[in-house]
C-alpha cells in the first residue's frame, strides 16, 4: 500500500511539471519564430529588389555598383553587361571605325546604335547613317576592372527604358519602351498598336502617336485625350525636342507638345541637321536653307546644297556631322557650284569662291584625305584648277593664294596621332608646324 501511494505520488510531480514544459517549448518556438521573421525582414532589407517589365530580375543585381557616401546614393551601371537585358548586342570600340578601343564601346539593336566614350559625358546616337544625336547625361562615362560604366539616366538614354531607383526602398523598377507603350495601348483600347521605333519614344513625355482612318494624331498615353488632333498626313516624333514633325497638304511643320507651331507647314522637306546646336535643314522649292527649333530662319532656302555629300571620303578625320564642321561652319553651295562657309548663327564668313571642300588627290602612300583640322579649326578648300588653300572657321585665309599642290593626313599605327602634311613646289611641310611658326611671328 506504502509503494503503491509513493508511485502514484510520483505520477502526480510528474504531470504537474508537463505544463511548465509545454509552456518553455511553445516559449522558445515563438523565440525563434520572431529571430526568423527578424532574420527574413533584414534580409530582405539589404536585398535590392529588380523587377524589368513587371518581372522579378534578380541576376540583374550581381552586375550593379552601388556607391554611398556622404551626398546620398548612386546607382552606376556597366554598359555592356547589361545590354543583353534590354536585348540588344554590345561591342567595344567605336561603332564606325572599328577597333578594339578600350575607351569606347557602343550597344545596338535593328533601330538604333548609342556610343560611350570614357570620361565623356556624351552619348552619340545613329541609325547608322549620317544623322548623329548627341545626348548629353549627368555624368562622364568612368571605367571599373575593364568595363565602362554610367548612370541611370546613361542607362534610359542609350537603351530607351525607363528607370526608377528607390534607394531607401531597395528597389529597382525597369520598363522597356515596348512594354510601356503595349501598356498604355492597352488600357487605351488601341487595338494592333505598333508606331515606329522614333515614335514610340513619346511614351516617355506620356504621350502616343496614333493613326485613325488614315490620319495621325497624338494623344495623352494616361487619359487618352486629344494633344495634336488625328488629322495630319503623317507624325513623326522628334525625341531630343520633343517636338513633332508633321505633314499636311504635301508640306512640313514643326508642332510643339503644347500646340503651337514652330515651324510653319511651308517646307516641302524638314530633316535635323544638327540637334546639338539646334538646326534644322529645310528645302522649299529645290533649294535648301536653315531654321532653329524656335522657327527662326537661320539661312534663307536659297541654296542649291547644305552640307558636304562626301563625308565618307574623309571617315579618317572623325566627321559625324556632315552639315556641320567643327562644329562651328555650315558649308553651303550655290547655284554657280561655289562653296561658301556660313557661321551656325547665319554669318556668311567667306564668299562663294570655292570649287572644292577637303583635298581627295594625294598620291602619297599611307596618307588619307584631308578635310579639316581640329587643333587650329583649320578647313582645307580648293579652287577649278585643283590647287589648296587652308582656311579659318573665321574666313582667314593662312597662305596668301592657292598654291599647294595637295593636303592629306597620315596616321601613326602604334599611337594613332594624325599628323597633317600639305605639298608645294615639290616641297612637304607639316601644317601644324607651320602654323606655329607663323602664329609665333
Amino acid at each position: 500500500m506504502e509503494l503503491y501511494e509513493e508511485s502514484y505520488g510520483s505520477r502526480i510531480k510528474k504531470k504537474s511539471k508537463m505544463p511548465m514544459i509545454i509552456g518553455i517549448s511553445i516559449t522558445i518556438l515563438i523565440i525563434i519564430t520572431a529571430l526568423l521573421i527578424y532574420l527574413i525582414i533584414y534580409l530582405r532589407s539589404t536585398v535590392t529588389t529588380i523587377t524589368l517589365d513587371g518581372a522579378s530580375t534578380p541576376d540583374l543585381e550581381e552586375i550593379f555598383y552601388i556607391q554611398e557616401n556622404e551626398n546620398g546614393t548612386k546607382l552606376y551601371i556597366p554598359i555592356r553587361r547589361i545590354a543583353k537585358f534590354f536585348g540588344y548586342e554590345d561591342y567595344r570600340g567605336d561603332y564606325k571605325y572599328k577597333s578594339e578601343d578600350a575607351s569606347k564601346c557602343y550597344v545596338k539593336n535593328e533601330y538604333e546604335i548609342a556610343m560611350f566614350t570614357l570620361d565623356s559625358n556624351t552619348i552619340i546616337k545613329t541609325r547608322g547613317d549620317s544623322d548623329y544625336e548627341y545626348v548629353d547625361i549627368d555624368e562622364k562615362v568612368f571605367e571599373m576592372n575593364g568595363e565602362l560604366y554610367t548612370t541611370i539616366d546613361g542607362i534610359k538614354n542609350a537603351f530607351n527604358v525607363e528607370f526608377i531607383y528607390d534607394a531607401e526602398a531597395k528597389s529597382i523598377e525597369i520598363y522597356s519602351m515596348d512594354y510601356l507603350v503595349q501598356l498604355y495601348a492597352t488600357h487605351l483600347n488601341l487595338t494592333d498598336y505598333n508606331p515606329e521605333f522614333s515614335d514610340k519614344k513619346a511614351i516617355f513625355e506620356n504621350m502616343l502617336v496614333i493613326q485613325q482612318n488614315g490620319a495621325y494624331g497624338v494623344v495623352n498615353a494616361t487619359t487618352g485625350e486629344s494633344i495634336l488632333e488625328t488629322k495630319y498626313d503623317s507624325i513623326k516624333y522628334l525625341p531630343n525636342t520633343t517636338d513633332f514633325l508633321v505633314r499636311t497638304n504635301g508640306k512640313y511643320g514643326i508642332l510643339a507638345k503644347d500646340t503651337t507651331e514652330k515651324i510653319k507647314a511651308v517646307y516641302d522637306e524638314i530633316k535635323i541637321m544638327d540637334n546639338a546646336n539646334g538646326l534644322y535643314l529645310v528645302r522649299q522649292n529645290s533649294l535648301y536653307g536653315v531654321v532653329d527649333t524656335s522657327g527662326n530662319i537661320i539661312i534663307e532656302p536659297e541654296y542649291r546644297q547644305i552640307g558636304i555629300s562626301n563625308v565618307d571620303s574623309f571617315a579618317e578625320n572623325g566627321i559625324e556631322n556632315q552639315y556641320v564642321l567643327l562644329n562651328e561652319i555650315i558649308p553651303i553651295k550655290n547655284e554657280e557650284n561655289l562653296w561658301a562657309l556660313f557661321t551656325i548663327e547665319g554669318e556668311q564668313v567667306t564668299e562663294f569662291e570655292f570649287s572644292t571642300l577637303g583635298c581627295t588627290t594625294s598620291k602619297v602612300s599611307n596618307s588619307y584625305p584631308l578635310l579639316v583640322i581640329p587643333s587650329y579649326k583649320i578647313i582645307v578648300v580648293g579652287n577649278e584648277e585643283n590647287f589648296y588653300n587652308l582656311i579659318t572657321t573665321s574666313g582667314q585665309m593662312m597662305i596668301p593664294s592657292f598654291v599647294l599642290d595637295s593636303v592629306y593626313m597620315r596616321t601613326d599605327v602604334e599611337t594613332g596621332e594624325n599628323t597633317f602634311y600639305m605639298t608645294f613646289n615639290g616641297q612637304t611641310q607639316n601644317i601644324e608646324e607651320r602654323l606655329a611658326e607663323y602664329i609665333e611671328q
